[in-house]
C-alpha cells in the first residue's frame, strides 16, 4: 500500500527491472573472470573450493522484482559445487544439500588434510569437535538423509514514517536517474522518480519446504512449501500439482491437515532452539 500511495510508476519499474537484470548478466562477467584468476593463483592438489550463490532474484515472479527475501523456488534454490582432494571429479550429492552444510564441510575439510600434521609444544594433536545444525558433504562423512527443512527470515524495516515514499515498518525509497553509479545510467528523465519497496516487517515467515526421498503423485503431502506469517496468514503450495507456485492452497486444505502442518512447524521450531554450536576442546 506504501509503494501504491505513493505514485508508483508501473513503467519505470519496469524499466528498472529490464536494466537491472542486464546489469546482473553484465556483472558475471567479471566474476567468470575473477575466479579464474582465483584458480590460476591456487595450488589446486591441496585447496578445497566451495563455490555457491546468494539467494535468487525476483525480477517480475509474483510481481515482484529486484529483490530475494521470499520462501519460493526461484529464490531458495541456488548452485553448490565443491572441488578439492576429497571431493572425487564428476561425483554429486542426491538428497537435499543446505547452506547450513558449508561450515561443517570446510571444518571437515580442516581436520582431515591437517590431521596428525600439525603437532603441539609436548609433540600430540589437539582435537576438536563443533556441533552444527547441517552436516558435512565430505564423500564418507556422516550424512543422514532429509525429507524437510526450515526456511525463517525476518522482514526489515523503518522505525517512523520518513518520507512519502518510506513509511514505518517498510523499507522503500525513490530512485531517479543517480541509481546506478556508472553507465550507463538509469533511463528515466531527469528529474523523475518512483517508489520502490523492498521488503517490510511483515514480511516476516517461518516455512517448512518438504521433498520426500519417494515423490509420487498418490502422496500430496510429499513435495510442499508451507509457510506461516506473525500475521496469521499462511501459504501452502503442492509442488506436485503447482510446481511454480501460483495458486496458495492454504484454505483448500482440510482443518485437521492445517493443524498437523502448524503443529509440525511449532515442533521443529523448539528443536531447533534446543540446539546450539557448542565449541568443545577435545585434550
Amino acid at each position: 500500500e506504501t509503494c501504491k500511495s505513493s505514485g508508483i510508476n508501473a513503467e519505470y519499474g519496469e524499466l528498472y527491472n529490464n536494466q537491472g537484470w542486464q546489469r546482473r548478466l553484465s556483472s558475471l562477467q567479471t566474476i567468470d573472470k575473477g575466479f579464474l584468476r582465483i584458480l590460476k593463483s591456487v595450488n589446486q592438489a591441496n585447496t578445497t573450493i566451495v563455490f555457491t550463490s546468494d539467494n535468487g532474484f525476483l525480477f517480475g515472479q509474483f510481481g515482484m522484482f529486484m529483490d530475494k527475501r521470499q520462501p519460493y523456488e526461484v529464490t531458495i534454490r541456488v548452485p553448490m559445487f565443491v572441488s578439492g582432494p576429497l571431493f572425487p571429479k564428476g561425483t554429486s550429492v542426491g538428497g537435499i544439500v543446505l547452506n547450513i552444510d558449508i561450515a561443517p564441510t570446510v571444518v571437515d575439510v580442516a581436520k582431515q588434510l591437517t590431521e596428525d600434521k600439525t603437532p603441539d609444544e609436548e609433540g600430540g594433536i589437539h582435537g576438536y569437535e563443533l556441533a552444527f545444525d547441517g552436516q558435512s558433504l565430505v564423500p564418507g562423512s556422516t550424512q543422514q538423509s532429509r525429507s524437510s527443512f526450515v526456511i525463517e527470515y525476518n522482514g526489515e524495516g523503518n522505525d517512523q514514517d520518513k518520507d512519502d515514499c518510506s513509511r514505518k515498518d517498510m523499507r522503500c525509497w525513490y530512485k531517479d536517474s543517480t541509481v546506478w553509479a556508472t553507465p550507463p545510467h538509469f533511463d528515466i528523465p531527469k528529474g523523475e522518480k518512483f517508489c520502490f519497496c523492498e521488503d517490510s516487517r511483515n514480511n516476516t515467515f517461518i516455512c517448512e519446504r518438504r521433498i520426500s526421498a519417494q515423490l509420487t503423485l498418490e502422496d500430496d503431502f510429499s513435495d510442499f512449501l508451507h509457510c506461516h506469517f506473525p500475521s496469521g496468514f499462511s501459504e501452502f503450495y503442492d509442488l506436485h500439482q503447482d510446481p511454480f507456485q501460483e495458486k496458495n492452497g492454504w484454505g483448500d486444505l482440510p482443518e485437521e491437515v492445517r493443524f498437523e502442518l502448524m503443529g509440525r512447524r511449532r515442533r521443529r521450531r523448539r528443536r531447533r532452539r534446543r540446539r546450539r554450536a557448542n565449541y568443545i576442546l577435545v585434550e
